[in-house]
């Protein structure tokens, strides 16, 4: 059996699809949910980089196994990985100056629009974590400072290898108050995201041009925000948090075509059969958990009785159904089970 290393802020996701593949996992993350045992045969819990850079080279050395690169670890400085990542993609100032003189349309720097109000957001990192708005220029070499534009976020998720391959455009939630999710925190994904084909078209085109300015592999996203046009506001350079509902919409193995991709063979991807949703639900006040890991409608579960305070990231709550709004609606049904299962 194939053995992979998957390192992460969380990983869940990635171990699940890993093991579904038929790779037996080993995890170096920070989050260890009560659900990522039943995926992965070792799991290292590390608090920052140094640690998981220095935990993913030992793990991977004993077992002799590549490593995959997951959201927070995207930059560990290690070998022999599945997938490339181009650390200018991490670099949100160097990414927008790359894209202007590409002419790929994108929120204007705060010197060159004028009036605000203005999104400000760290340099690097992302998940919508520090993210504000302002009515005033914010000038600090640790963040960017943009137009700010209201409209519609979705993302579309990619594959990198011989060929850029689109495989789904996904709606994306953030700061979705039904998950308790404040500001511009990342609130998850329900695939597809329901649109014209003329847009999905446009938003398509523009994600494959933007991924192909950089040396990229495997399975990337490009983050949009719809208003009068697209406007691209980011490239993650991993496995994203469509993750879930892209395997539950087209049923498809992530992993595996991420794999394939890698290695320069042909992915073919079907059309969505359903609607389905992962969203993350926040804790709004500290809260303890009574919930299986095998439970179905959950993910990213928190092990019996771990306290997690208000503001964190609490779980993940899936759902597929036959339409977008069906899907919302077991969403906000199965969040009401939550409060059910406290201790």
């Amino acid at each position: 059996m194939n053995r992979v290393v998957v390192a992460g802020i969380n990983v869940r996701n990635v171990a699940e699809s890993a093991r579904k593949a038929g790779w037996t996992v080993f995890a170096v993350t920070k989050y260890c949910d009560a659900d990522l045992y039943l995926y992965a045969d070792r799991i290292v819990r590390v608090e920052d980089k140094q640690e998981a850079e220095e935990a993913v080279k030992e793990v991977s050395e004993r077992y002799n196994a590549p490593v995959v690169l997951s959201t927070g670890f995207e930059d560990l400085k290690v070998e022999n990985t599945i997938g490339r990542v181009d650390e200018r993609t991490l670099d949100k100032r160097k990414f927008y100056r790359i894209l202007e003189r590409a002419g790929i349309p994108h929120p204007e720097f705060a010197e060159s629009c004028g009036e605000g109000p203005f999104l400000v957001k760290p340099r690097r990192g992302g998940g919508g974590v520090d993210v504000f708005l302002s009515d005033t220029p914010v000038t600090s070499n640790d963040c960017v400072c943009q137009q700010y534009i209201q409209g519609t976020s979705c993302s579309v998720s990619l594959l990198c290898g011989r060929r850029t391959t689109v495989v789904a455009v996904n709606h994306l939630l953030s700061g979705w108050n039904e998950m308790n999710a404040s500001d511009f925190k990342y609130s998850g994904n329900i695939t597809p995201y329901p649109c014209e084909a003329e847009l999905r078209n446009e938003i398509c085109r523009i994600a494959v041009e933007t991924v192909e300015l950089f040396d990229l592999s495997g399975s990337v996203g490009v983050d949009f925000i719809i208003a009068d046009k697209p406007y691209v506001l980011e490239v993650n350079p991993r496995f994203q948090g469509s993750l879930d509902s892209i395997e539950w919409s087209l049923d498809v193995n992530l992993f595996s075509m991420h794999v394939a991709s890698v290695e320069g063979r042909a992915v073919e991807v079907p059309k969505p059969r359903r609607f389905a949703a992962r969203t993350i639900m926040y804790a709004d006040r500290e809260m303890r958990l009574k919930i299986p890991a095998t439970c179905p409608f959950f993910a990213d579960i928190p092990p019996r009785g771990v306290k997690v305070e208000k503001g964190e990231p609490l779980l993940s709550i899936l759902a597929s159904g036959g339409s977008f709004e069906n899907v919302v609606e077991k969403v906000l049904e199965r969040k009401n089970l939550v409060y059910a299962m406290q201790l």
